[in-house]
């Protein structure tokens, strides 16, 4: 949904990063056209503005230029490319997970519930309209992505497929009933970067909105997690994660509420890989790697968690 660049900078005088990363919308008419009605890109240049310096694990922002009217923007941001970045086609070690887990409890913890949420009136909650657009999206797209992954496809889970588009609004009201935080939505190990003391930075907000915390967990355990590892360590990841919510202050969220709610993420997950085939490069061997390996662990958490329950 972006165009991104590394800039190297010198200067005439006085000093600075000698780089830093440039991120414009998208310049396909087509992809920036569907997206419109969402304004995603706003989204993330208002989170740059106004959240980002609250997050000490969210690269700064040099410079924001917004023209709103038009939505129309250029991001200069701090260059995280000294970090090790993270790979979703090769999946990742629970001790990381459990790193990631810590992170974005973290920022799902300072913004729990605040009356701060109330002030970013234009972050969407999670059911918004906007939002919304993905069901008839997903209808469109689940012909070509059952063509193009049809070897990754499980027989036993078309008939949730084939229902999943009908329930997008649910289970965006159900996303929304959550105790509402900042979550990121699209949080996925390409979206983060690894420092050498057990931190984890996270970048691409395009889509962030106020919503059930939950979700980010699920998207992440169910498709960026190998299923090995996952079934593996579930259950103390997900302990790791509410751990750190109470450390961090949250209260009257049990575990059992949280697990619920984690159930009904790893459900609506899958709105993404079915959506990724709209402007899939089927050339490109990691792309295809990437997402057959996406479809296979979704499908696999999905049948874990019984979420074919969640269906209307």
């Amino acid at each position: 949904m972006g165009e991104v660049g590394r800039l190297g900078v010198t200067y005439t005088g006085g000093s600075g990063p000698e780089s830093v990363i440039c991120k414009i919308p998208t310049q396909d008419p087509m992809i920036r056209g569907m997206l419109a009605p969402a304004r995603v890109f706003e989204r993330e240049a208002r989170f740059y503005s106004e959240i980002a310096p609250q997050l000490p694990t969210v690269p700064s922002a040099h410079y924001v230029a917004a023209d709103y009217a038009n939505d129309d923007y250029v991001l200069v941001l701090q260059d995280l490319g000294h970090l090790r970045v993270g790979d979703q086609a090769a999946g990742v070690t629970a001790a990381d997970a459990a790193a990631v887990m810590r992170t974005v409890a973290g920022m799902h913890a300072h913004f729990w519930q605040t009356t701060e949420l109330n002030s970013f009136d234009w972050l969407p909650m999670a059911n918004s309209d906007g939002m919304k657009i993905g069901s008839e999206v997903y209808k469109a797209s689940l012909p070509g992505f059952m063509q193009v992954f049809e070897h990754a496809i499980d027989a036993d889970m078309v008939p949730v497929m084939e229902q999943y588009g009908a329930n997008v609004h649910q289970l965006l009201d159900r996303i929304a009933a959550m105790p509402n935080t900042v979550a990121h939505f699209d949080f996925r190990l390409d979206n983060l970067f690894f420092g050498n003391s057990g931190d984890v930075w996270m970048i691409d907000f395009q889509t962030c909105s106020k919503g059930g915390g939950a979700y980010d967990v699920a998207y992440f355990m169910s498709q960026s997690v190998s299923t090995a590892v996952r079934q593996a360590n579930e259950d103390s990841l997900l302990h790791i994660y509410h751990d750190e919510l109470i450390k961090n202050g949250v209260k009257n969220y049990a575990f059992e509420q949280f697990f619920q709610d984690y159930r009904v993420g790893v459900l609506y997950g899958w709105i993404i890989p079915v959506f990724a085939v709209g402007s899939l490069d089927v050339s490109s061997e990691r792309a295809m790697t990437l997402w057959t390996e996406v479809v296979k662990r979704a499908q696999s958490a999905m049948r874990d968690h019984r979420v074919s329950e969640f269906l209307i």
